[in-house]
């Protein structure tokens, strides 16, 4: 009986009702993440339970994070701007990755109709990579403490 009722329960949802009530800057204790998922720490139900309480707790507008070994941090408001930060960083990394598949296809041994799809990525992908590298800049720039923009204003 115990483990139809477990499949029912949506642990990750619970995880996330529990991060969403916490203060920012709270630590979660693996402990509190094994009581809340009933998951032992390290297996892979108790690694997706988290991802799907990141994901239902960022759209209630809480995130968190690892911290270092086995805990994890209810981010500050002033660290969403470097989660999104991260994020462009991760993004043009996967951009560079895609170059690097479109530079190597073998597009010798691709049929007509292929190389028409082919050049049409190959296309997509050079304003994709060139959008991906300046909006990475420009988060740089704007994350910056020192932004000599908002140095300006604050002159003022």
């Amino acid at each position: 009986m115990e483990t139809t009722e477990r499949k029912t329960i949506n642990f990750g949802e619970l995880l996330a009702d529990y991060v969403t009530e916490l203060e920012y800057g709270t630590i979660i204790h693996y402990q509190d993440i094994e009581r809340i998922t009933q998951e032992k720490y390290g297996t892979s139900r108790y690694y997706r339970f988290i991802a799907i309480a990141k994901r239902i707790a960022e759209g209630r507008g809480k995130m968190f994070k690892s911290i270092g070994g086995k805990d994890y941090q209810v981010l500050f408001p002033g660290d969403y701007t470097d989660a999104y930060a991260r994020e462009i960083r991760l993004a043009k990394k996967r951009v560079k990755h895609g170059g690097k598949i479109i530079k190597g296809a073998p597009v010798n041994d691709m049929s007509i109709e292929e190389r028409k799809v082919f050049n049409n990525v190959s296309d997509f992908h050079a304003r994709l990579e060139a959008s991906t590298r300046g909006s990475y800049v420009e988060v740089q720039t704007l994350t910056r403490k020192t932004h000599p923009l908002l140095a300006a204003t604050n002159m003022q």
